[in-house]
C-alpha cells in the first residue's frame, strides 16, 4: 500500500480508503462480516476509513470504534449535518441542521460512537452554498479545530455529483479537505477542484470512483435503482454508461488490470487525490483494490486512451449527471436547512 499527503494537515493516507457505508447497510447485503473486513484492510495496510454519523445511523461510526478502537494511526474521516435524531418515516431526505447547538451534539455524539476524543478529519455533510459560505459555521469549524476535536476541517459535497460552485466556494472558504464524486464517466467538476489554484493544499478524497458499478464489469447487468447514487439516473444512462465501459476493457487488459481496477488507478493518476474510496464488502474487495497502488501509475498513453472514449462515450454523460443535481435541488430545496441564522 502506498500512502500519500491529506494536503497540508500533516497527515498521510493509504491510496484506498474504505467506507462503512456499504458495511453498515442493506443495499449490498453482507456476505462477509464487517469486522473481519476491516481488519483484513488493516492487514493490507489501509489507514484511512471514511464514515458519517448518518451511516446506518450511528452503526458505522460505532463499528470503527469498536475494530479501530485507540489505534491513532488510522485516520478517520466523519461527517456532520443530517439530523438523524428527528428523521421521520415516509422522509425522502433526512433533514439537516448546521446550527451550533445541533453541531455541538452530533461532535460529541459521534466522538463517543467513535471511542475517541478526536477526529481526524471532520466534514460537513452535503451542506448547500449558504452554509458552506456562512461564517459562523465556519468560525465552529475553526473553533472544533482549535481546540483539539478535529485535525482537519472540511466539506463533503453530494449527494449528487456536481456542485461544483460549491467545492470551489469551500476551497476559497479556507476548507481543508473536500469529499466527493470524481471518476472515469463523470470527471467534472472533480477536475476543477483537483487544478483550482491551491488545490495541492486540500485534501482530496474520491467517492463513487465506479460511477454506480458502470465500472466494474463483475456488477454487469446492472438495473436503475432507488439507491443513492442511481436514483436520479434513468436505465438509458446506464445502459450508454456500461457500453462505454466495454470500450475500456481492451485499456484495462492492456495495464494488466480488471476495469473495475483501471477506475481506481484512473482516480489515483492525479497527484493531488489523497484518498478514493471504492465500494468494499468482501476481503477480495480490499485485495483487489489494494493491488493498484502496488503498481506503477497509469502511463500517459493510457490516460489518453481513457480521455478519448470519455470525449466520445462519456463526456454527454457527465452533462447529464451534472443536470441531475439541479432537479435533486429542486425536488429537496424547500425549507432551507437550519444554519446560524
Amino acid at each position: 500500500m502506498r500512502y500519500r499527503k491529506a494536503g497540508s494537515s500533516g497527515m498521510e493516507v493509504s491510496e484506498v480508503g474504505v467506507g462503512v457505508w456499504s458495511l453498515v447497510t442493506d443495499w449490498w447485503g453482507r456476505p462477509e462480516k464487517a469486522e473481519d473486513v476491516l481488519m483484513h484492510a488493516i492487514e493490507a495496510g489501509v489507514n484511512f476509513f471514511d464514515t458519517a454519523d448518518s451511516y446506518g445511523n450511528g452503526k458505522g461510526e460505532e463499528l470503527l470504534g469498536k475494530v479501530l478502537g485507540q489505534r491513532r494511526e488510522a485516520v478517520i474521516l466523519t461527517k456532520i449535518g443530517y439530523d438523524m435524531y428527528h428523521h421521520e418515516a415516509g422522509q425522502r431526505e433526512i433533514p439537516q441542521d448546521f446550527s451550533r447547538d445541533y453541531l455541538d451534539k452530533a461532535l460529541r455524539n459521534s466522538l463517543r460512537r467513535l471511542n475517541r476524543d478526536y477526529v481526524d478529519i471532520l466534514m460537513l455533510h452535503n451542506p448547500r452554498m449558504h452554509v458552506i459560505i456562512d461564517e459562523e459555521v465556519m468560525d465552529w469549524m475553526r473553533g472544533v479545530k482549535r481546540d483539539g476535536y478535529a485535525k482537519s476541517i472540511g466539506v463533503s459535497l453530494g449527494p449528487t455529483l456536481g456542485w461544483g460552485e460549491e467545492g470551489l466556494a469551500a476551497m476559497a472558504k479556507g476548507y481543508e479537505a473536500l469529499e466527493y464524486i470524481y471518476n472515469i464517466i463523470e470527471q467534472m467538476p472533480g477536475r476543477e477542484f483537483l487544478s483550482a489554484p491551491g488545490a495541492e493544499r486540500v485534501g482530496h478524497f474520491i467517492r463513487v470512483p465506479h460511477a454506480s458499478d458502470a465500472l466494474d464489469e463483475d456488477k454487469w447487468p446492472i438495473r436503475s435503482s432507488g439507491h443513492l447514487h442511481r436514483s436520479f439516473k434513468d436505465q438509458s444512462w446506464i445502459e450508454r454508461a456500461v457500453r462505454g465501459g466495454e470500450k475500456l476493457i481492451p485499456i484495462a487488459n492492456a495495464a494488466g488490470m480488471k476495469l473495475s481496477q483501471l477506475a481506481v488507478a484512473f482516480v489515483l493518476s492525479s497527484p493531488n487525490v489523497s484518498s478514493v474510496i471504492p465500494n468494499i464488502t468482501t476481503k477480495n474487495d480490499v485485495d483487489k483494490y489494494a493491488a493498484v497502488t502496488e503498481r506503477e501509475g497509469l502511463s500517459r498513453g493510457f490516460l489518453d486512451a481513457i480521455n478519448e472514449v470519455y470525449e466520445s462515450y462519456f463526456k454527454e454523460l457527465n452533462d447529464e449527471s451534472i443536470a441531475e443535481t439541479a432537479r435533486f435541488k429542486e425536488a429537496i430545496d424547500g425549507p432551507r436547512s437550519k444554519g446560524f441564522n
